[in-house]
C-alpha cells in the first residue's frame, strides 16, 4: 500500500466515525413539559360574615367551587385570603368559610383545578 492511499483510507474511516457520532445526540427528542395547572375563576364575593367567618361566592355563568375546595380570593394587588367551599350551594351562590385572611366584598375567588 502507498502512504497516499493509507492517508486516504484513514481519512474516511475518520470521517465516519465523526459522523457517527452526531447521530448519537441528533435522535434525542425533547420531552415536553407539562404547563403549570392555571386557577380556574370560580366566581366573585357578593358577601362577607365577618361573625359567622364566611362568604357568599357569585359564580356567575362559570362552574362553581367543588365541596371541601380550597379556594383562594384576590384582589387586583394580590391574595387576600383562603377559603374553604362548604356544602351549601344554590346556583350560581355558594358558601365558602374563611379560613384565613380578610376577603373583601368584590374580591375574585380560584380554585386550583384537580
Amino acid at each position: 500500500m502507498t502512504p497516499r492511499f493509507r492517508r486516504g483510507v484513514f481519512a474516511l474511516l475518520l470521517a465516519t466515525q465523526i459522523s457517527g457520532c452526531g447521530l448519537l445526540f441528533h435522535g434525542r427528542k425533547k420531552t415536553p413539559r407539562a404547563p403549570a395547572a392555571k386557577p380556574l375563576l370560580v366566581g366573585t364575593i357578593m358577601l362577607v360574615n365577618e361573625d359567622g367567618h364566611f362568604v357568599l361566592i357569585d359564580s356567575g355563568m362559570s362552574p362553581g367551587p367543588l365541596p371541601g375546595a380550597v379556594l383562594k380570593s384576590r384582589t387586583a394587588a394580590g391574595e387576600s385570603g383562603e377559603l374553604k367551599a362548604g356544602d351549601v350551594r344554590r346556583r350560581p351562590f355558594a358558601i365558602a368559610d374563611v379560613v384565613k385572611g380578610t376577603p373583601r366584598v368584590g374580591d375574585q375567588v380560584f380554585q386550583q383545578p384537580p
